[in-house]
């Protein structure tokens, strides 16, 4: 596992700040955009959605149309350039303007630690696109739009879909809607991902890490009814097809969170086959059939276990 003190590695703001902005105005020399500081404000200030649950991965027109002007005047190259000065100037924002300042500290040190892993990223990527899901949790994290937390980021923009009730058997459907009853409802949720930059984090502690944000989170989002995320790995039948990646199901469960059924097939057998040849053999041999479930963990469970975790490590010592 990893050190605990992954998580709360101390990185000086305002260093960072100062890196972020001389990466930023070295983008813009080379693009050459007249009034560039004013557009990135713009694009920053615009380009989320405005309603209540809109997720990280919704972006506005107005967003679109600024990129699609850069795109013209300066082409794709110029366009993925103008997409990484965004995410620097929104770091730059974030920590100038002293927007980490009422996260709880263990969240705060996680967002720099991302801050500073983006600022060092050089490479002229294919995923700096607006429609790209590596872009839009990129931009989530520089904006705080998202949250990082141990091996996970939370969207606290969120609701549980309401066609989860109509899925699987009877038996399912009872249990999601007795799920969801005890909780409170449908909506507001904090959701959970995972992020291919942030991989190195994903074993159990880093999901308990994420789990003990969460319980922090609430503090800052009152009206939230708890946590959910959707994945093929809290699928029953990891606990022999890939027991190593039971936890994340297992330590959830322990603690008072439900497991829903989602669906069967499509991208739940690409994602849990993509990097194992285990579970593509067991698949080819018809022995595993990679399912989606949900994860749901009210928020007073959730919380109940952070604390009885927290004990528990003080008194490891």
């Amino acid at each position: 596992m990893l050190p605990q003190r992954i998580f709360v590695m101390q990185i000086d703001p305002d260093k960072l700040n100062c890196s972020a902005i001389a990466e930023r105005d070295r983008l813009l020399a080379a693009l050459g955009t007249a009034d560039a500081i004013s557009l990135l404000d713009r694009f920053i200030h615009e380009a989320p959605g405005t309603g209540a649950l809109d997720g990280y991965k919704v972006f506005t027109q107005a967003a679109s149309a600024i990129l699609s002007a850069v795109r013209d005047k300066t082409g794709d190259a110029g366009a993925r350039a103008f997409l990484r000065a965004v995410i620097l100037h929104a770091i730059a924002k974030t920590v100038g303007e002293q927007g980490l300042k009422r996260l709880p500290a263990r969240i705060a040190a996680q967002q720099l630690q991302q801050f500073k892993r983006i600022i060092s990223h050089e490479e002229d990527s294919p995923w700096l696109h607006l429609d790209h899901d590596l872009f839009h949790k990129e931009f989530g994290i520089a904006t705080l739009r998202l949250y990082v937390a141990g091996a996970r980021l939370v969207d606290p923009r969120c609701g549980v879909p309401r066609s989860l009730l109509g899925r699987g058997t009877p038996a399912d459907w009872l249990r999601s809607t007795s799920a969801i009853a005890s909780i409170g409802g449908f909506r507001p949720y904090f959701q959970i991902h995972t992020h291919k930059f942030m991989l190195e984090t994903f074993n159990e502690e880093g999901s308990n890490e994420c789990y003990r944000c969460c319980a922090e989170l609430y503090e800052l989002f009152p009206e939230v009814l708890g946590m959910f995320g959707s994945s093929w790995f809290y699928d029953p039948a990891l606990a022999t097809v890939s027991p190593r990646l039971a936890y994340l199901r297992e330590v959830p469960l322990r603690g008072g969170a439900k497991l829903l059924y989602v669906a069967s097939g499509g991208e739940a057998i690409d994602n849990a086959l993509a990097k194992s040849a285990t579970r593509r053999r067991l698949y080819e041999e018809g022995r595993y059939r990679p399912k989606n479930y949900m994860l749901i963990w009210g928020r007073r469970r959730q919380q109940e276990w952070a604390q009885t975790f927290s004990a528990s490590l003080l008194r490891e010592g």
